[in-house]
């Protein structure tokens, strides 16, 4: 099928136009009821999605339209609403030098240029609200973020595991965490001092992501605490999560962290559990916290599965460990 790409623009706003085309926007723009009904509209949601989806229902009561993709790099974050069609117009949105991100909308006939300026118009509804939905959802997630390394924070994981576990329970799919703990990483900081320890949480957790997106699950990564770091595995059952732990493992055993000519080397210990009947939060983590203890006991720079260990009851929980 092939695309036609009709209208590439770059809205700034405010946007000067020839005298001829600001006149018949402005005879566009006699519309007020449309625009102040749909800038009403869009002012009842701070979410990015839901905005756009109320843009793109009310806005097809103006102008017929088959799809409406919003793109946006600064989030990482492809939205689209509907179904792609043959003909095309895109829209860059820009206020005060700063993007917004792209619209992109499409339909099986081509747009009038009437219909472009009245949609160039309702788009123009839609530039504070956009602006709002993406400044809430930034300080949404530095609430959820770790600021040192960008992963997850702990509150973000205790939110990601209700979630995820009541998904996988539901869809019958299996699920797995990752505890994974960098070995002795008190000496480090005492050795070279917090900034070469910063460095090398930072090198850790590239390697936890690098590690992660080359499995077929879908990852989440969080640091829970200090040197602490869980991997949820969507999709991933203990044998695709041991080999990711193990991938982990030696890469950072690899790796090298380079601070005012010293090179640092270090480890890590994994504890993996996957999810079963009956599981909630509280007990997967346990599990997989349990296994990673088991590993550290053992000697570390080692993964254990939490479906391995043989509970022994000579064996003492109270045995202190040395991180």
């Amino acid at each position: 099928m092939v695309t036609t790409v009709q209208n590439v623009n770059t809205i700034a706003f405010p946007t000067q136009r020839s005298a001829t085309r600001r006149q018949r926007v402005t005879n566009v723009e006699q519309h007020t009821g449309i625009k102040l009904q749909l800038s009403n509209l869009l002012q009842t949601s701070l979410e990015l999605h839901q905005v756009l989806q109320l843009f793109f229902d009310e806005v097809q009561s103006s102008v017929s339209l088959c799809s409406l993709s919003y793109r946006n790099e600064k989030i990482n974050d492809n939205i689209k609403f509907g179904d792609i069609a043959r003909h095309t117009c895109h829209y860059k949105l820009i206020t005060n030098q700063v993007s917004l991100g792209e619209l992109t909308f499409t339909r099986s006939k081509r747009f009038t240029e009437t219909e472009l300026l009245l949609l160039e118009v309702l788009i123009g509804c839609l530039i504070c609200p956009i602006r709002n939905a993406l400044m809430y959802r930034e300080a949404v997630q530095s609430a959820l973020r770790d600021p040192l390394t960008g992963t997850g924070n702990r509150l973000a994981l205790e939110n990601s595991l209700e979630r995820e576990i009541a998904l996988a329970l539901r869809h019958n799919r299996p699920l797995s965490v990752l505890v994974i703990d960098i070995d002795k990483f008190k000496t480090v900081n005492d050795n070279y001092g917090h900034t070469a320890g910063d460095l090398v949480l930072k090198a850790v957790v590239k390697q936890l992501t690098q590690c992660s997106r080359e499995t077929d699950s879908t990852y989440h990564t969080y640091r829970f605490g200090g040197e602490e770091f869980v991997i949820l595995l969507n999709n991933s059952d203990a044998t695709g999560s041991m080999i990711v732990a193990e991938r982990i493992r030696n890469n950072v055993e690899k790796m090298t962290t380079h601070y005012d000519n010293h090179s640092i080397h270090v480890t890590v210990s994994a504890g993996i559990a996957s999810l079963h009947a009956g599981d909630n939060v509280a007990s997967l983590f346990e599990r997989a916290d349990k296994a990673l203890y088991k590993a550290k006991h053992n000697g570390r720079n080692q993964t254990i599965s939490a479906e391995a260990i043989i509970t022994d009851p000579t064996e003492s929980a109270e045995t202190e460990l040395t991180s």
